[in-house]
């Protein structure tokens, strides 16, 4: 049983609000347009206070991190951060928000927070992936926070276009004050080497995987042009997985208040994917693990986190969980071999 006490993380996506429009990001469709069932909320700011942050005895950080939105978005940003002073904070953002005074403020004020900024290239390279963002304000928003006694790190998503920038990325890091640079690939390469971008559906340009990069659907035998899901799990579907974010006591919260396992299971809530009614067809009900209708504690006593999920993992694991944790093919299993390689 998953108690209260034994949770060490939990990650909070704060709203399905973005102001960027990075061309891979799950909240769009193939053309660039918002998914029309996506709920572009706010996740409300009494549901947060309801957490019950005094009973996680193991609790030690929360994440502010999203899969649809930005969590600086959140008009209550400030009280919410407050609510949570005593806990070491983690915010991935693009870093594009608010101005140079808020955030020489925040690294003043806030000595448990690290700030992770997405940011994706130089000035003449950011923008292909990151758009709607401004390279010139983050490194303006960036250098505020880290001046006035703010921790920050660097994100990179590698793309061919900006593979070549890595080590002026790495100068340009030390020069400000990131306490790291992090390089990552982009696991989004769903049917091939490359996808399309496209603005008001006109074709803009093409994304193309970095040169040495080996994605999932490269290792998995799929042909250029095809969907890699249907490689992956023949043969593999009943192999036992063992849940990562579950190992290691990590609790999902969406923007509408739902609780997951993990972030990856999020993914999986807009749109009119078959994931999203197996997974509903796994746990009976969203119901069962909304926010809204439940308190957390019922929630982590529930079925779903108890008895449905952890026999789906024995028996028959949903394929989100095949294609993100499997121990034979997946995408965590290449990302942690990129992750050791790309930061040594």
């Amino acid at each position: 049983m998953l108690y209260l006490e034994s949770i060490n993380s939990l990650t909070i996506e704060l709203t399905g609000h973005c102001n960027a429009k990075c061309p891979q990001c799950g909240r769009f469709d193939i053309f660039g347009d918002v998914l029309t069932d996506l709920p572009i909320t706010h996740l409300d700011i009494d549901l947060i206070k309801k957490i019950p942050i005094e009973k996680m005895s193991s609790l030690k950080a929360i994440c502010f991190n999203g899969n649809y939105g930005e969590p600086l978005l959140h008009p209550e940003i400030d009280t919410i951060l407050e609510k949570f002073k005593n806990l070491q904070v983690h915010i991935s953002t693009n870093g594009s928000l608010r101005n140079n005074v808020w955030w020489g403020k925040l690294g003043n004020i806030y000595k448990n927070i690290t700030v992770t900024f997405g940011i994706d290239g130089l000035s003449d390279t950011h923008h292909l992936y990151r758009r709607n963002t401004s390279y010139k304000k983050i490194m303006e928003n960036a250098s505020a926070f880290i001046k006035n006694g703010g921790k920050a790190i660097w994100q990179f998503i590698i793309f061919k276009h900006n593979e070549h920038q890595i080590e002026d990325a790495k100068n340009i890091s030390k020069k400000l004050g990131f306490e790291k640079i992090k390089f990552r690939y982009s696991d989004r390469f769903l049917k091939g080497n490359s996808s399309m971008v496209y603005k008001n559906k006109t074709f803009t340009h093409v994304l193309e995987k970095a040169s040495e990069q080996k994605t999932i659907h490269n290792l998995s035998g799929a042909k250029e042009g095809e969907f890699y899901t249907k490689k992956i799990f023949k043969g593999i579907l009943k192999n036992p997985i063992e849940c990562p974010w579950g190992k290691e006591q990590k609790i999902f919260i969406t923007h509408t208040g739902i609780i997951l396992p993990c972030c990856h299971m999020a993914n999986i809530t807009a749109g009119k994917s078959v994931y999203k009614k197996l997974f509903e067809k796994i746990i009976g009900s969203y119901d069962k693990i909304n926010l809204k209708l439940n308190n957390f504690e019922e929630i982590m006593k529930s079925d779903v986190f108890n008895e449905l999920l952890p026999n789906s993992l024995r028996n028959q694991p949903h394929p989100n969980c095949i294609e993100h944790c499997s121990p034979i093919l997946s995408k965590n299993k290449i990302r942690v071999v990129e992750d050791k390689n790309l930061n040594i």
